[in-house]
């Protein structure tokens, strides 16, 4: 139990000093400017999402997961994908966006890093129970994003903090953020995001080696494929056919957590103005880094899930333990913090952080019932759950924009609301899809007393 909540405290820490940072960017910068990045960014992200194809799992879970060749294989694969899915957008889509090339460009090129590569990097450390490097690589993560900060707005943010604190004034140019390099803030920060995180994930690899495990990996490697001709040499330079099929089960899985929190920035550029967007991109960073805690923790079980019930109800009480106060907390005193830090410059906030307070809550008690039933290898019946969820989160999302703009069009005023309050009913759909999914896992759970024989047969029937 130590060694998970130490994993997941590091862990939230990591995502807690980026979702930092990125309020310090919120708060240098004008909201437009701010709901920009932050679509571009979750565009990316989704983009890097695709490309994994579920191997920062199937590293994780499988025996061939320690070999240094599988994760050269799997990063070669997904970052080559991701640079024809990003050059795609990129010329396809982004100008149809209104999205700026460059910010585009360098948000990919940082979701590549992370998302690809760094995924699967601290998956193997994992798997080789590494947790002291793992720790060290989410900490350099959020490192790097805070000298980003630092880069594009450092001492506007600085006197805007004395002006904060002590109430003294500047001056407009010592307030004004000016960036480096000659460029505005936002795209000073995503450029130097985009370096500082490929210059981790070389130190990752570099990290992540095990000279001893990966020539006894290569050697079995030799040993199990003596005879076979050039053809089938150069076909081992892929990840298996029994890998990409496990992988692209884990590829939805990730999707689907996508709709719940992520793409819900790209819906709300779909519905609504960017300074809307950017309320909704600053709640999500700070929810997502609480969300952290409860997946981090589902990571750290996840090979550890064949031992029975006893991890699980570790898991159950320190996720359950967590989530009560924090989403209390968040929901009572973060808007009033947010709104006082970030000057009331952000439209609808504390309305979006107390609606993804409760998200929150939902969902943690939503990844508990996901963990069971991945214990008891019923992941037929999480998909579904999942899938209902996303289809409600992104069929409402895509409702609700319609109804917004075709109100907007019927006034002559794009994007008016006419009076109806369409952001509050936007806010509910992701509540209303957790609990519905909450409802659908809790109905899937076989009753207590049948719990470890209902194990033992799907255990005895996947074997």
């Amino acid at each position: 139990m130590s060694e998970a909540l130490i994993f997941s405290l590091f862990n939230l820490m990591a995502r807690g000093l980026s979702s930092a940072a990125g309020l310090l960017l919120a708060r240098a910068v004008a909201p437009e400017a701010f709901g920009e990045y932050a679509l571009a960014l979750n565009y990316a992200v989704l983009l890097g999402v695709l490309a994994r194809m579920g191997g920062n799992e199937v590293l994780l879970v499988t025996r061939d997961g320690a070999s240094a060749s599988a994760l050269r294989r799997w990063m070669g694969v997904g970052i080559s994908l991701y640079a024809l899915l990003a050059i795609g957008f990129a010329v396809g889509i982004a100008p149809l966006l209104g999205l700026s090339a460059f910010i585009f460009a360098f948000c990919a090129l940082r979701a590549a890093a992370e998302q690809v590569g760094l995924q699967m990097i601290n998956s193997r450390l994992q798997r080789q129970e590494r947790l002291g490097r793992v720790n060290l690589m989410t900490v350099l993560i959020s490192l790097a994003v805070a000298i980003a900060v630092a880069c594009a707005a450092g001492p506007a943010l600085y006197h805007q903090g004395v002006e904060l604190v002590t109430g003294a004034e500047f001056s407009a140019d010592l307030t004004t953020p000016a960036g480096m390099f000659g460029l505005a803030p936002v795209p000073t920060f995503v450029m130097v995001s985009a370096i500082a995180l490929v210059i981790v994930m070389a130190l990752g690899m570099w990290l992540s080696r095990d000279a001893l495990a990966d020539a006894r990996a290569e050697a079995d490697a030799a040993a199990g494929h003596e005879g076979v001709g050039q053809e089938g040499a150069g076909q081992r330079r892929l990840p298996s056919k029994a890998d990409f099929a496990r992988g692209r089960g884990f590829l939805y899985n990730n999707l689907m957590s996508f709709a719940y929190l992520q793409a819900w920035v790209i819906l709300a550029g779909l519905a609504f103005a960017p300074a809307q967007v950017a309320s909704v991109s600053v709640v999500t960073s700070i929810v997502f880094a609480l969300y952290v805690f409860p997946t981090s923790l589902y990571r750290y079980y996840l090979p550890k899930l064949t031992h029975g019930d006893a991890r699980l109800k570790e898991y159950l009480v320190i996720a359950s333990g967590f989530a009560l106060p924090v989403a209390g907390g968040l929901a009572l005193i973060a808007p009033w913090l947010a709104e006082h830090f970030l000057s009331g410059a952000y439209p609808r906030l504390t309305l979006t952080l107390r609606a993804f307070a409760l998200v929150y809550l939902v969902h943690a008690f939503v990844t508990c019932a996901f963990t069971r039933l991945a214990a008891l290898r019923l992941n037929g019946k999480r998909l579904l759950c999942q899938s209902t969820g996303a289809t409600l989160v992104v069929g409402g999302g895509l409702a609700i924009a319609a109804l917004n703009h075709s109100l907007g069009n019927a006034s002559g005023d794009t994007g008016s609301l006419l009076g109806v309050d369409l952001y509050s009913l936007f806010l509910c759909v992701p509540v209303g899809a957790e609990v519905v999914m909450l409802a659908m896992a809790i109905l899937f759970q076989p009753s207590l007393s049948r719990g470890g024989k209902t194990h033992e047969d799907n255990a005895a029937a996947s074997a």
